[in-house]
């Protein structure tokens, strides 16, 4: 019995795998159990049977006695044996008897029904004969082969024993009744099986039959339709198996259409987002024929939008958006999709506009090979958005830069095609804005054409991972120890390679990326930063702030923000400030550093001595140290004149208790003459070149007696002027 459990599930499975139909082993095994109860009832009813036929046989018996005993009565009173004796014969000869006897104790004759001998012959008295006789009570003896009953033969109760009847019936074999029982129960319960099987099969489909709809069901939606129907209307175990799969139907149903909306709807505008649109362009990019579609994407970005957001903040930067988008929206689904009717051809595609992210949205429609159609479509699209718009009460107006490319003129691709409408678009904005401007008639100069493919381009690497950073360390020039580090950006461009910041920073500032930029690079540092105290690494780090990050609203929070979600203190953070742009407002720039200030941040003066400082403004800016400027460093080795500004600056900075940090350090003629002066603190490529974070850290721990690293001096004074807007 150990093994029955193990044994059970081995058995389903097996019976699993020959028998696949749920209703097919549901009639095995009905059909089973009626056979191992018809086994257990064959069993049973035998044994009961066998029990009632032996009853019967010694009931017959005894009524046999019984009647030798009554028909003994009057031929042992008279002594008549000649009668009884015949009587004898006949009960003896019938069959059913094996052999009938009776004894007269008066006169010791036994007569019997043997016809083979007779009452005068004497015979040996029968043990069952003599008990009974001396009892007055029946006797019974059984054995394998007969039954023998003795009767005792009297009137009456009353009176005495006058002889004794001994009846001896042959027993039948025990095989035969049981092969006699059997046989009838098999035949009754094959007939019972015949008619069972049908009728459990029946049952069977009636219980499957619902099982056999759900699955269906599943199937259906599995292929997708998540409408189809339930049987629910049970209130069996199916039917609550039906309103649960049901619900998580619904649930998944649900989840479906939110993920979708995720992936393809914008949040704010319910209009398609990028993905939408890149995958409606691909898919229509070839007709039926596999022939390309020409068709146009406008690229739309929103003039002065900036100021709703900066002015009103973002709650009526949204709600604007919205109404932009019910524009556009409601422009293309007018006839012709607000174009004018074609050759009256079908369109091979029905048009979408989409909101690309920010204040960009962008329209895909087929065009038609002179795009008189698109040309039509940008002029009413300008005149849509240029009409004032009520948001919240307030009436304001906003313009829309268009850029227009075709495919497949202007691009092979759904990559190529976008950015070049991108690029026309900072093209239209360029010349004023409010209108739009075909990629095919940008003016081709190279330099103005790779300007404005510079824009767009460093957009999508803000959108990426293509800004990085590098740290120029910063040295004690007494002890020779690393002090901090200048953070500056670099961008790896994907076809030029790594960018210095004087070949994007300017493009950056003109097309009012440089906040973002400038957030990234912070995000960046900081980050780094906090690796390296994590790592027991305590390193200050430098980081440059631009004039249009001081204007932007929220400056100040943003800065707290990024320190507390990066988990950098501080009083590790240094912020660099042009003097030109620290001069050019004061005011300004003391309003939104004095928060700072308070939090521990200090501020440096990047590029002191260009930007004629007066000491009145000098004290009224809460900086703490002087930067300065490598052209007068590199003067250091032969220039009086730049020998005497750099000892009056320092002179000036140390009764002023500012910090003095020198840039351009190239020589060791330069760093012996500064530190002569009293200048703790110097930066250049005598030391070291801007590097990133894993090679700073390996040159911070093995840095020492102020030699520049191999290759260091390579190039250093390009490197430097590179450098210089970072």
């Amino acid at each position: 019995m150990a093994g029955t459990p193990r044994a059970a599930p081995k058995l389903m499975r097996v019976l699993s795998s020959w028998l696949p139909s749920l209703s097919a082993r549901f009639v095995l095994l009905v059909a089973g159990l009626f056979l191992a109860l018809s086994v257990v009832m064959i069993v049973v009813a035998s044994y009961l049977d066998l029990r009632d036929e032996e009853q019967r046989i010694v009931s017959d018996a005894k009524a046999i006695a019984a009647t030798v005993s009554r028909l003994a009565v009057p031929h042992l009173t008279n002594h008549h044996y000649l009668i009884l004796e015949q009587e004898l014969e006949s009960i003896a000869a019938s069959g059913v008897v094996e052999a009938a006897q009776v004894l007269d104790p008066a006169r010791s004759v036994t007569i019997d029904g043997d016809p083979e001998t007779s009452y005068f012959d004497e015979q040996e008295t029968h043990p069952l004969v003599v008990l009974a006789l001396e009892t007055g009570v029946e006797q019974v003896r059984q054995t394998r082969e007969r039954i023998e009953i003795a009767v005792p033969v009297q009137r009456t109760e009353d009176t005495g024993v006058l002889g004794v009847a001994l009846v001896s019936v042959e027993r039948p074999p025990v095989q035969g009744l049981l092969f006699t029982i059997w046989s009838r129960n098999i035949v009754i319960t094959l007939v019972l099986l015949v008619f069972c099987v049908p009728v459990t099969f029946h049952f069977a489909e009636n219980y499957v039959r619902p099982i056999k709809a759900l699955t269906q069901t599943a199937h259906t939606v599995s292929a997708g339709n998540f409408d189809a129907p339930f049987p629910v209307e049970r209130s069996d175990e199916i039917g609550v198996l039906a309103r649960a799969y049901r619900d998580m139907v619904g649930t998944i149903r649900n989840n479906m259409v939110q993920i979708h909306e995720l992936a393809y709807v914008d949040p704010v505008t319910r209009l398609s987002n990028r993905e939408s649109f890149r995958q409606h362009f691909t898919n229509n990019m070839h007709g039926a024929d596999s022939q390309a579609n020409r068709l146009s994407v406008l690229f739309i970005d929103l003039d002065r939008f900036k100021r709703v957001n900066d002015s009103y903040g973002h709650d009526h930067g949204d709600a604007l958006l919205k109404e932009v988008a019910s524009r556009l929206k409601g422009l293309l689904e007018k006839p012709h999709g607000g174009m004018p009717p074609g050759n009256g051809e079908a369109e091979p595609f029905a048009p979408l506009v989409a909101r690309l992210g920010g204040d960009e949205f962008a329209i895909v429609v087929p065009t038609d090979k002179s795009a008189g159609n698109v040309v039509k479509l940008a002029e009413q699209l300008v005149q849509c958005i240029e009409q004032p718009l009520e948001i919240n009460g307030l009436t304001m107006t906003v313009g829309a830069s268009i850029g227009v490319s075709t495919y497949p003129d202007d691009g092979e691709d759904y990559t190529a095609i976008l950015k070049n409408a991108d690029i026309a678009m900072y093209a239209a904005k360029k010349t004023g804005g409010n209108r739009a401007c075909f990629y095919h008639e940008i003016d081709l100069d190279a330099h103005s054409h790779e300007r404005i493919r510079l824009e767009a381009e460093l957009k999508n690497a803000l959108l990426g991972e293509e800004i990085t950073i590098v740290f120029q360390p910063k040295v004690d020039c007494a002890t020779m120890k690393v002090v901090g580090a200048e953070v500056l950006a670099r961008w790896d461009h994907p076809e030029k390679g790594m960018l210095a910041p004087g070949e994007f920073i300017d493009v950056a500032e003109e097309s009012g990326l440089i906040t973002r930029l400038g957030d990234r690079v912070l995000i960046l540092a900081c980050r780094q930063g906090r690796a390296w105290l994590e790592n027991g690494l305590k390193i200050p780090l430098a980081v440059n702030v631009s004039i249009r990050q001081l204007e932007k609203p929220g400056f100040t929070s943003r800065i707290l923000d990024i320190l507390e979600f990066t988990g950098f203190p501080p009083d590790l953070l240094q912020l660099e400030v042009t003097e030109t742009v620290a001069m050019a407002d004061p005011e300004r720039v003391s309003e939104a550093t004095k928060p700072l200030l308070e939090a521990g941040i200090t501020f440096a003066i990047d590029d002191f001595g260009t930007g004629y400082s007066s000491l009145a403004h000098l004290q009224r800016l809460p900086f703490n140290t002087f930067k300065i400027d490598r052209s007068f460093i590199s003067g250091l080795d032969g220039d009086q004149h730049s020998r005497s500004i750099v000892q009056t600056i320092l002179a000036m900075a140390k009764s002023l208790n500012y910090e003095v940090v020198a840039e351009g350090v190239e020589t060791r003629e330069q760093q012996i003459f500064l530190t002569e002066n009293g200048c703790h603190t110097a930066q250049g490529f005598l030391f070291a070149r801007a590097m990133p974070a894993g090679r700073f850290e390996a040159w911070s721990s093995s840095f020492g007696g102020g030699k520049p690293m191999e290759g260091d001096m390579a190039g250093a004074e390009v490197e430097a002027q590179r450098d210089q807007v970072g």
